[in-house]
């Protein structure tokens, strides 16, 4: 927060669009980098190179349930 009790609009929107996101659930090409937190770039080589799970018609698409099992395929395990 900003400092004040109440949320800036930046604040807000970004919280809504997290909402937004986690309730879709086919994704366009930038919502899976909004949801991922992967770049537009490295998602477009990721996709051409078929290291992810993707629909292509007109343009690409994310199941979402599909990137949260790839992500859970990709743990690193502790070391402790």
């Amino acid at each position: 927060m900003n400092g004040n009790t109440t949320p800036t609009i930046e604040e807000r929107l970004t919280a809504l669009e997290a909402v937004f996101l986690n309730q879709k659930e086919i994704l366009t090409f930038k919502e899976a980098c909004l949801y991922t937190g992967i770049s537009r770039s490295t998602l477009y080589k990721m996709t051409a190179a078929k290291k992810i799970p993707h629909y292509k018609t007109t343009a690409l698409y994310f199941e979402r349930k599909e990137l949260d099992n790839w992500i859970r395929q990709h743990r690193v395990k502790a070391i402790a």
